[in-house]
């Protein structure tokens, strides 16, 4: 029997765009949506939503900043997530529901990492507790589709634009790049799970494909999806200045009432269940990501000086 082309929500984002890359490579066309082509217009789903046998939501603007003190956006990102998942439950097929949570933000802080999809949740931020109310939302559905929470670590990598506030790695490449001190935020100490997104993006593969092979049956409700090794502040800015090849010049600001504690991911039950763990070393990916901020950087140069 054919099979049906995946939907994307959010796939011009920096999750979303790898993925349908990676899915056209591999012979699959998906049904694509964001901003320009929403999966819902006036109550009417967009061609190729309803049709869909897995639906990925990785249409996510909000950061923790916007969270606190902007909350329209999480009523939106809420109301947007809803109305999809209204029309993808009509399909009368229970598809499988694919949504992008936070690994980072939505366990309680009295919790030991690493934190296990079974440890107990406690957001203290609005950040937090918006995702996790996204969850709810999601399981709510779960007789009219089959749910999928991936609690994603701190996703970076080439491709991923800085945005004030959020996003540590790719504001302190943007900063180096431009020959500028870098902003380290709170306590140096405070331990972060950082994956790459080309690991990510490979997990969401990995269930694309377990739907095609009629093995969705297989796939936990929650997942999380990190590396599963702490690091730093200090940590991260000692290999950020080891991939730009000089000591950076770092402005210390202090922490934000909404920052989270040390935080890491026991991401064990992707690998029993999957077959899937993040590969790519911090190292490793943060020189990719250094390497793409230069060629970009060295394109706008080049345009600057026609």
């Amino acid at each position: 029997m054919r099979k049906r082309p995946p939907a994307v929500i959010g796939a011009t984002g920096f999750i979303g765009s790898r993925l349908v890359s990676g899915l056209r490579r591999a012979g699959h066309e998906p049904a694509s949506f964001n901003r320009t082509r929403p999966p819902v217009t006036d109550g009417r789903p967009a061609l190729g939503l309803r049709e869909a046998e897995i639906a990925f939501f990785l249409a996510t603007r909000t950061t923790p900043a916007l969270a606190e003190y902007r909350p329209g956006e999480i009523a939106a990102e809420r109301a947007l997530l809803i109305s999809v998942l209204e029309e993808v439950a009509k399909s009368g097929r229970r598809p499988v529901f694919v949504l992008a949570s936070s690994g980072g933000t939505v366990y309680a802080p009295h919790a030991w990492p690493p934190h296990a999809e079974s440890a107990p949740t406690g957001p203290t931020s609005a950040y937090g507790r918006a995702k996790l109310q996204l969850e709810r939302d999601l399981l709510h559905y779960a007789d009219r589709v089959q749910p999928v929470v991936l609690r994603l670590g701190n996703v970076y990598g080439p491709g991923q634009r800085p945005t004030q506030g959020f996003g540590v790695l790719a504001n302190w490449l943007a900063a180096a790049a431009r020959d500028e001190p870098v902003r380290l935020i709170g306590d140096p100490q405070v331990v972060r799970d950082y994956v790459h997104v080309d690991d990510v993006t490979g997990l969401l593969a990995t269930l694309h494909r377990y739907v095609r092979d009629d093995k969705a049956d297989r796939v936990p409700a929650i997942l999380n999806v990190g590396s599963g090794v702490p690091t730093s502040l200090a940590g991260l800015l000692d290999i950020v200045s080891a991939s730009v090849g000089r000591e950076l010049t770092v402005i210390r600001e202090r922490g934000r009432h909404f920052d989270q504690r040390s935080t890491w991911l026991d991401s064990s039950l992707a690998a029993a269940s999957l077959g899937w763990q993040a590969t790519t070393s911090l190292d490793e990916g943060v020189r990719q990501y250094w390497k793409q901020v230069m060629q970009a950087q060295s394109s706008v140069d080049v345009i600057g000086s026609l």
